[in-house]
This record gives C-alpha cells, structure tokens and sequence, in this order.
C-alpha cells in the first residue's frame, strides 16, 4: 500500500480527526468531555459480558502509521517569535529597504520605520504627500509640531511612545503626489513591515496611508474614524493627518479635529475589546 493510501484510509482518517477534536479541546482549556451512561457502562464492561459480535470481515492490516496528524504539523510549521528574532527581521527588512532601487524615486535618505517593534498597540502609518511639499516634507511631518499634536492625540488616549510604531508609505523623499511605481513598489515593503511587526491596530494618516493600505472598498475616500481590516484580521482607521489641522485657522480645523477626536475614543475602545 502506498503512503499516500495510508492518509486516505478511513481509519487513518478516523484518528486524524479524533486527535485534531481532542487537540483543540485541550487547547481550549477543557479537561472534561460529558459521556453518556449506556458509552460509560459499554467501556468498562468486562469482555465476558459484552454480547458477542459477529466477526468482522478481514480488512488489509496497516503498518504503523507515523504521527503526521493535523496537530503535529501545526505545531511543526509555528514559526516561534521573540524580541530578538524580530528585532533580526527589522534589521534585515530595513538593509533591503536602503538598498531599494526599484522606482525612479531611489534616494540616499530613506524613511526606516522607528518605535516598538514587539507587539506594539498601534502602528501609525504616516501617508502625507500635499503639493508643494519639500523633498524632505514626508518625513518631516510627524516632527516638530505636526509630531507634538500626534502625541498630545495619542496621549489623550492614553498611548505613550512605548505603544507605537511609526512609518511612512512611502521610504523615499517624494515632492507632490507620488507616481503608482513608487508606492506600488513601496507598498510591497509596507506590508512587510505590517507582517513583521503585528501591531494591534493600525492608524492610517490621510488618504495615500489608507489607498495603500486598504485599496479596496472606497478606504482612501471614506470617512475619517471608519474602521477597515487589513488582511482581514488587523483593525485599520483613518484620521487626519496632523500637518492637514495645523495648516487650517482654528474655524475650519474645529470640525476636523473633532472628527479625529471621536476616531480616537473608537480606537481606545477597539484597543480594550482587544485585550
């Protein structure tokens, strides 16, 4: 018999599937299984007293089958994740990241993401790209008082520098709106970092952050404090962009930042219904 017949052998089958149920039900944590009396009073019978069954008709005996059950793959291919390993895979994302040359945007000064890269609460993805910006501007927007506003809105939240990580969509100094190759290829680095990091939630800033990052179902043009999923696992939200507020007088920024303000409870209470 060939080893792939042993696999789609009913009895094979069988112990697979009963090893897989009682897998999960001790990793849910549960200890004891309910069994009816008469399965009860059946198991602990003595032989002599069970009825006697006809005999079975000879089956094809099987060998001994090694322990490939769905279990033990599982275990097998869970990749471990420590501080060190992901500081590791940061360290390499990031030599692959400078060593870019893949868009007619490749520049020596490169945006490398910066903050907790363990676990961290929140990633914040810094999409700013406004006509007439410097070559230096995306970067430089979440510094100095575009940088203290994201922090004053964090805080208010009670997020502290320890709970983020910061990037940009795009790792290369572009002036106005980028070209698609550049945040195509961009974009493949991104969503690495995402992978690499698992932040919790992720804060998308203005409109480029959310087309990267949600390109489906309208994300770049919908409204400030609605939720997405990135890979449909991770909660994504979009916000304002702090340097978009502090380019307005008082009257027009009201009613923006009071959309940020109410994005920003959603994402604390989204932050407790995780942990």
């Amino acid at each position: 018999m060939q080893e792939s017949d042993f696999a789609n052998h009913p009895a094979v089958q069988a112990i697979d599937s009963a090893i897989d149920a009682l897998t999960v039900l001790r990793e849910n944590g549960t200890k004891l299984v309910p069994v009816s009396p008469e399965v009860w009073r059946d198991f602990i019978a003595p032989a002599a007293a069970k009825p006697t069954a006809a005999p079975a008709p000879q089956a094809t005996p099987l060998p001994a089958v090694p322990p490939p059950a769905q279990a033990n793959r599982a275990a097998q291919t869970k990749a471990s994740d420590t501080p060190e390993e992901r500081a590791t895979a940061m360290a390499e994302l990031t030599a692959t990241i400078t060593a870019c040359k893949g868009c007619p945007y490749a520049a020596e000064q490169r945006y490398i993401g910066h903050g907790t890269v363990y676990h961290p609460r929140v990633m914040v993805v810094n999409g700013a790209c406004l006509a007439g910006d410097s070559a230096m501007a995306v970067g430089s927007r979440l510094e100095g008082a575009a940088g203290e506003l994201l922090q004053k809105m964090f805080s208010a939240i009670g997020l502290s520098d320890n709970d983020l990580y910061i990037t940009s969509v795009l790792k290369c100094p572009v002036q106005g709106r980028p070209e698609g190759s550049a945040l195509k290829t961009c974009n493949a680095f991104l969503q690495k970092e995402i992978d690499t990091i698992k932040p919790q939630v992720i804060v998308m800033l203005g409109d480029i952050a959310a087309k990267a990052l949600i390109p489906r179902g309208g994300a770049a043009t919908s409204k400030v404090g609605q939720l997405h999923l990135y890979g449909q696992h991770i909660p994504a939200i979009k916000l304002y962009h702090p340097m978009r507020i502090l380019m307005l007088d008082d009257i027009l920024a009201r009613p923006l930042k009071q959309e940020n303000w109410d994005a920003l409870k959603l994402l604390k209470t989204r932050l407790k219904f995780d942990n």
